[in-house]
């Protein structure tokens, strides 16, 4: 069993000195959004055997706010998940080392909402709620939880998901 755990930066500030994007920080709702998803984490027992996250600012800063919810999970900082596309966020899931069950990538719409609509089930029992939340939008601070009965990260295909969660900066009481 595999599970990919698709956490959306929080809020951005709408620039950057010098248009950099990549240089963009965190707005303050999107400051208060990570620290409500890393208590979110800390309630639930949210646990991960790795975290990969882009290497823009906005991603690093909301990564820095939950880190300490994720104890001493390991992160590995790549540039290839700064405004990746789905085909080649797909690669880089399907290439994901085998030893590690559960995983939190720390990226950027629009191919992280594509992706998991893509990966789920049309049915993900109990999450139908969840489902068409996720179908509406995936927005800034969201994390999607997808489970796959997987033994490799290669085997997981288009509809091969359960949807196990999907959370957003509203239904941890931030607007």
């Amino acid at each position: 069993m595999k599970t990919l755990h698709l956490y959306r930066h929080a809020k951005a500030a709408e620039g950057a000195a010098g248009g950099n994007d990549h240089a963009r920080a965190l707005a303050k709702r999107g400051i208060k959004s990570a620290k409500a998803m890393a208590e979110h984490f800390d309630a639930t027992d949210f646990s991960v055997d790795h975290v990969y996250c882009s290497t823009a600012r906005r991603t690093r800063e909301t990564y820095d706010h939950v880190a300490s919810a994720l104890g001493n999970t390991p992160v590995s900082f790549s540039d290839r998940l700064y405004l990746i596309d789905v085909g080649e966020l797909m690669d880089f899931i399907r290439g994901l080392p085998d030893a590690v069950e559960s995983v939190m990538l720390v990226g950027h719409n629009p191919a992280f909402h594509v992706a998991a609509l893509v990966l789920v089930k049309e049915a993900s029992h109990g999450h139908g709620a969840e489902r068409d939340a996720l179908k509406e939008k995936f927005p800034t601070g969201a994390l999607c939880s997808i489970a796959f009965n997987v033994k490799h990260w290669k085997g997981i295909k288009a509809g091969g998901g359960t949807l196990k969660a999907f959370a957003r900066p509203r239904d941890l009481g931030v607007n």
